[in-house]
């Protein structure tokens, strides 16, 4: 059993990408060549125990661009319902005693600094812990929420209990006193790939 298993919820379609739906947005490639899913699972090697990346229809297409890798590809049959019925399925499939860094396919450029200090929170006892970007007043990304979100492994039947289209975003509404928040100056982290343009890394 490991400690902290990383999800990378990876089941989307990304229709916004290429509506034509012909070309997958987490394989486009990044300036540096990497693959987008791919750059998202290496910044989490060293720090989760364990990464479970979950797909959907696309599971052969995700495993070429991962190979090599030492992640796990769980296909989710209940994708197309929404991002909650992609993290229940990981969050069925996995027991870690600690927790889950919840991280998302299609945002390669968190640091891995940042999940590092998401897990040290989860580590230091943290019920829920998610990254906010730093900033000066006036800064558009001052005090943004980010991703990866650490959920206890005690928040397991809740998790379950989510609604299958909207993920996570109702609990954490309803635990806001759980939530601690790790002040980071990661734009990454509040960085997703949604159209061509996205594949330059923020500034």
């Amino acid at each position: 059993m490991s400690e902290v298993c990383a999800l990378v919820l990876a089941a989307g379609e990304g229709r916004r990408f290429d509506p034509d739906g012909r070309a997958w947005k987490l394989a486009a490639p990044l300036p540096d060549g990497r693959p987008v899913l791919r750059a998202a699972c290496e910044a989490l090697v060293g720090v989760a125990d364990e990464i479970v990346v979950v797909c959907g229809a696309r599971q052969q297409e995700a495993e070429r661009l991962l190979a090599g890798l030492a992640v796990r590809l769980l296909r989710c049959p209940e994708a197309a319902l929404g991002m909650g019925a992609t993290l229940k399925c990981g969050v069925r499939e996995t027991r870690p005693s600690l927790g889950w860094l919840v991280a998302l396919g299609d945002m390669p450029f968190v640091s891995r600094a940042t999940h590092a200090a998401v897990r040290a929170r989860l580590e230091a006892g943290a019920a829920i812990a998610r990254p906010f970007v730093e900033g000066p007043p006036g800064h558009p990304l001052a005090g943004r929420a980010g991703h990866p979100v650490g959920f206890a492994a005690s928040l397991r039947p809740r998790l379950l209990a989510i609604g299958d289209e909207a993920g996570a975003a109702a609990l954490l509404r309803e635990s806001p006193d759980a939530l601690a928040r790790v002040r980071c100056d990661d734009p990454g982290c509040v960085s997703d790939v949604d159209v061509p343009a996205d594949l330059a890394p923020p500034a």
